[in-house]
């Protein structure tokens, strides 16, 4: 049997093919809404509340759950769930079955898979690496995903543009086996002891295990400022995203295909941000780290409502949202999940993890709805200004608390 460390590899290869599906699914999806069954504004947020929601809901859900069982076989697990469930939507749309209500769900089915496989991958290195390595480990897999989401994004247009929407779920289907082909000969980690007998019934021994996990994190300064920045940086990320391509693409007055150039950068700045992730962590230590991290993508979110309009400014300020902000959160990322990682024993891993990862999601429906409800009263350029506000105290939170570290 390969050891945990010989197996590494696979699971990197793993993370890129499965973080591949993920981003094309995030495009397939909203096409499938838009293209096929013509869906309003009203419907589209739905299936991005779908989305987020069910991600979040399952975060907090799956943390206990997560531990007790093999991480190897949940990944494998959430890979097939989410390849039959491409499959089933690819078989829909071609038989002229799929409606709205199968497009949610499905959307729903989609992020609380990815949560699962996420939750279990980081449980997974976590305990298969040495804490010494892990930065070096994390940086990899940041590398793994940033090139895989850079592929999805400058093919999936293709792909659903040259084989429609059925063939575009089918690839996206694929992707997925591909992933559990990957994860074929990686050995097992220990599964966490189990807790004491649960005294009661299985919702509040549930709730039980879940509290503890919550305790965990409000108990550790560290995981406290983390579960803080999360929420600061989802939140200002989702009410970016409500202005942000009407700001460049109709008040800037920026071509598409200039603009598609433009976004293409933000996976050079990742795959930068990774590469120097460890060893910034190792001259600075990785509070300091995180916090150069969170300045630089505070720095990024400012430009953008700096553009003044099409011209080279724009350009050259666009691009230094993409790269300087992408290789800051990268880099601040890398650490980031490193902390989770070794911050609380095995046991309260994947909990720990989950009610962090649950902070953030809750905070991007917020966001969200936040900018629904002040883009009538705020234009573009405004939200994207409070976005960077709301960025700038997530670097000023992890100066004040990560910093020393």
């Amino acid at each position: 049997m390969t050891t945990p460390g010989a197996a590494i590899p696979r699971v990197l290869a793993a993370e890129a093919v499965s973080n591949f599906g993920s981003m094309l699914s995030r495009l397939a999806i909203p096409w499938l809404a838009a293209l096929v069954l013509q869906a309003t504004p009203a419907q589209m947020a739905a299936l991005l509340l779908a989305d987020v929601a069910a991600a979040g809901l399952g975060a907090v859900l799956l943390g206990a759950w997560v531990e007790r069982r093999g991480k190897r076989a949940l990944m494998l697990g959430a890979d097939g769930a989410r390849a039959a469930l491409l499959g089933l939507l690819a078989l829909a749309a071609w038989q002229g079955w799929l409606g709205w209500a199968g497009l949610l769900l499905a959307a729903a089915a989609s992020g609380l898979c990815t949560v699962l496989f996420e939750l279990a991958r980081s449980a997974w290195m976590a305990q298969a690496v040495a804490a010494d390595d892990l930065p070096r480990r994390n940086a990899q897999l940041s590398l793994a995903g940033s090139l895989s989401e850079t592929a999805a994004f400058a093919l999936g247009g293709w792909l659903y543009q040259g084989l429609g929407a059925v063939g575009a779920l089918a690839v996206d289907a694929c992707s997925y086996l591909g992933s559990a082909l990957c994860l074929r000969g990686v050995p097992e980690v220990p599964r966490a002891a189990a807790d004491a007998p649960p005294q009661g019934s299985a919702w509040q021994a549930w709730r039980d295990q879940t509290a503890a996990g919550l305790h965990a994190i409000a108990a550790h300064p560290g995981l406290r400022a983390l579960a803080a920045v999360e929420g600061l940086l989802a939140f200002g990320m989702a009410l970016s995203g409500t202005a942000y391509m009407i700001f460049v693409s109709r008040d800037s007055a920026l071509p598409t295909g200039l603009l598609g150039m433009i976004f293409a950068m933000g996976g050079l700045g990742s795959v930068l941000g990774a590469a120097l992730a460890p060893k910034l962590g190792r001259r600075l230590g990785p509070g300091r780290s995180m916090t150069l991290g969170l300045g630089l993508h505070a720095l990024g979110l400012l430009c953008v409502p700096l553009v003044p309009g099409p011209g080279v400014w724009a350009v050259a300020l666009l691009l230094t949202q993409q790269i300087v902000g992408d290789a800051g959160h990268t880099l601040y990322g890398v650490h980031e999940r490193t902390l989770r990682q070794t911050a609380v024993p095995a046991a309260l891993l994947a909990r720990t993890d989950a009610g962090i990862r649950g902070v953030g999601h809750a905070a991007t429906l917020a966001g969200a709805l936040a900018g629904a409800a002040l883009g009538t009263a705020v234009d573009a350029r405004g939200l994207l200004w409070l976005a960077a506000t709301v960025g700038a105290a997530a670097a000023l939170w992890a100066a004040l608390r990560l910093a020393r570290r």
